[in-house]
């Protein structure tokens, strides 16, 4: 409404006032027009926001729902944990790897799954109180057992504590095939050390020399427990050769592609004895500093040869009957039970029956080693045969040694044939390469410093004549043939012309065995 007068003129007051209230009027109208505006905006833009807001919820949803199949579907492992290693959330892969069911999750700790084994408890200790320490632990390895087979399982292992503090974020791989593989490697190399070992050692033979009815019968019975795969105790005096036994009956059985082992029990310190046959876990004792497998572990598949039985402590001979019976044992410092398959032959050159009843060997592990005994003659009862070993020796350290001997003079083999060869024939050996190396022509002589006495009359013959009289003991054969050495070396224990070099022996191992068999130094000889 509008009031148009085109003069001007003076408002009375009734028009003053209805102009005043049109006014008033008006500019109430256009309020609430602007108010009913800004509502409008207001709910528009209110409307807007909660459009956002849906939006964003969606996303959030659709956010969570993806990270929750990143989490579940990856191919690695995922655990959140609480600081005392009980589970709160568990990937798919995880609980694969742990052997675990989702309703299992719940009230399961980690910890729990640590072997009790000293180095597996330590590196689990280690790594719990790193993140104890609120830092992170990355990259370590460490061996599990899973839950529902009790199977071993090696996983690397990182773990980072959670801003909040109140639980860890882990992540682990498995390594088990990457783990079983190095230790099997591991077990090849050493495999491999110990055949090489052999292969530089020096033998008694390099085939068995001979046709004498004695060796003859010995040949007929390696060939049948070599068939039968029982375990087998070779007897005889120092020298004869029962290692050589022990070969021939390992390359003619089934077992012959796999390693013969050979473990001398009296070479090895009574301390070590258990390490050196089981094997021992890292920190184990003071020096184990790695893990390492024992003859037993090395030998698996294969043949275990036990060279001076007789000479395993009391404690030792128990743990061997566990695992010639049980074909189980655990290495020193672990509680893990190894399984192998050997099959075991021993040898002695010790009366063990007298040991048992003398109460220093077990009798009942005398009677699981001696399944099938092998008696190894002497040298003297197979004199027939000393020709071919004389022979068969010149040949090896003619060629060995790069000199032209080729024959031996009567006088020579007369010699050789007529003694009586205490130490069996490793003493002939030493003594056909000593008069090699002494040799200045084609045709073998025996320096006669050698002392190479025949036995008197029909002595020799004797010694080996039916009727148990007639025998000395193992140890006084022994004793007689070190003293024998010693004398002829002066005394002299070490050294290219030592007595230990003479009856291939460590020196420690010779002063054992004179403090055994009571051999003392009576007189001063010159060294």
């Amino acid at each position: 409404m509008c009031v148009i007068d085109r003069e001007p003129r003076d408002l009375n007051q009734a028009e003053r006032t209805i102009l005043t209230t049109l006014a008033s009027v008006v500019m109430d109208q256009l309020e609430v027009r602007l108010a009913a505006r800004r509502v409008a905006e207001l709910e528009e833009s209110e409307r807007q926001m909660g459009e956002q807001l849906r939006q964003a919820n969606a996303a959030l949803a659709e956010s969570e729902e993806h990270f929750r199949d990143l989490f579940d579907e990856a191919p690695i492992a995922y655990v959140h944990e609480g600081l005392d290693s009980r589970f709160i959330r568990v990937n798919r892969t995880a609980m694969r790897i742990l052997g675990i069911k989702p309703q299992e999750v719940t009230g399961t700790y980690g910890k729990s799954f640590v072997p009790d084994t000293p180095e597996a408890q330590l590196r689990v200790r280690q790594a719990l109180e790193s993140i104890g320490r609120g830092t992170d632990t990355s990259g370590v390895m460490l061996e599990l057992r899973r839950k529902d087979d009790g199977k071993p399982v090696w996983i690397q292992w990182w773990s980072r504590p959670d801003p909040s503090g109140a639980y860890t974020r882990t992540m682990f791989i498995d390594i088990t095939d990457r783990v079983l593989m190095e230790q099997e490697q591991a077990r090849l190399e050493t495999e491999n050390a110990y055949l090489q070992e052999e292969i530089r050692s020096e033998h008694n033979f390099a085939e068995i020399v001979g046709n004498s009815p004695a060796l003859t019968e010995v040949l007929r019975k390696v060939d049948q427990v070599a068939r039968a795969g029982s375990t087998a105790l070779i007897v005889g005096e120092t020298g004869t050769g029962k290692e050589l036994v022990a070969r021939a009956i390992h390359d003619r059985s089934p077992r012959g592609c796999r390693p013969l082992v050979k473990v001398n029990c009296a070479s090895i310190s009574a301390g070590l004895v258990e390490s050196e046959l089981f094997g021992h876990v890292k920190g184990a004792f003071t020096g184990a500093l790695t893990n390492r497998a024992g003859r037993f572990a090395v030998a698996d598949g294969g043949t275990i040869f036990l060279d001076e039985v007789g000479e395993l402590p009391l404690d030792m001979q128990v743990k061997l009957l566990r695992v010639l019976q049980e074909q189980e044992f655990e290495p020193v410092g672990s509680s893990k039970t190894i399984r192998v398959d050997v099959r075991v032959i021993a040898a002695t050159n010790r009366d063990l029956q007298d040991a048992v009843r003398t109460g220093r060997f077990r009798a009942d592990l005398y009677y699981r080693l001696s399944v099938v005994p092998i008696e190894v003659p002497p040298l003297r009862a197979r004199s027939s045969d000393i020709r071919q070993l004389v022979m068969f020796f010149l040949s090896r350290y003619s060629q060995r040694l790069g000199k032209s001997v080729s024959s031996v003079s009567e006088e020579a083999m007369d010699r050789l044939v007529r003694y009586g060869w205490p130490g069996n024939v490793r003493e002939l050996q030493n003594v056909i390469e000593r008069a090699v190396v002494l040799s200045r022509g084609p045709v073998l002589e025996l320096d006669r410093e050698l002392g190479l006495a025949p036995l008197a009359g029909n002595e020799a013959v004797e010694a080996v004549s039916e009727g148990p009289a007639k025998f000395v003991t193992l140890e006084q054969v022994e004793r007689d043939h070190i003293v024998r050495i010693l004398d002829r070396t002066g005394w002299v224990i070490e050294g290219l012309e030592g007595a230990a070099r003479l009856l291939e022996l460590h020196p420690n191992t010779l002063r054992s065995r004179m403090g055994k068999l009571g051999i003392k130094r009576t007189r001063h000889e010159p060294r």
